[in-house]
């Protein structure tokens, strides 16, 4: 499959305005833990989510995202829209995850989701 394009937009703004899934609400129920690797976050998803999450997964890494849930949250450009409208608005928490998942993996190096769960708790990269 072709590399899906990601934007990056308002939580508050996509909750009013889209009608995509959204992806956090469609899997990844359980905690990311230390040792933990992409594969692992992804195993909590059903297939077909796969390369809506991995197309997310290279933004984040393009982007050189490296923030907190709050930033997240409450950022003009802090939630990722995939092409064909599903998106990804998180709570801290599982915002921590998902970064912790795409981190861990790229840097080998174990996180865990406090690492991103707030913008002031943020490991040195």
């Amino acid at each position: 499959m072709q590399h899906l394009p990601v934007t990056w937009q308002n939580c508050e703004s996509l909750a009013a305005n889209y009608s995509g899934f959204n992806l956090d609400d469609v899997g990844g129920d359980f905690a990311f833990e230390q040792g933990m690797r992409w594969p692992d976050y992804v195993a909590g998803y059903a297939a077909e989510w796969h390369p809506y999450l991995e197309a997310i997964r290279q933004s984040i890494i393009e982007g050189n995202v490296w923030a907190g849930g709050d930033w997240h949250q409450y950022s003009t450009n802090g939630a990722p829209v995939v092409a064909g409208g599903h998106f990804m608005i998180c709570t801290f928490r599982s915002w921590g995850d998902l970064l912790a998942a795409v981190w861990s993996s790229k840097l080998n190096r174990d996180f865990s989701y406090l690492d991103f769960y707030m913008d002031c708790r943020l490991p040195v990269k």
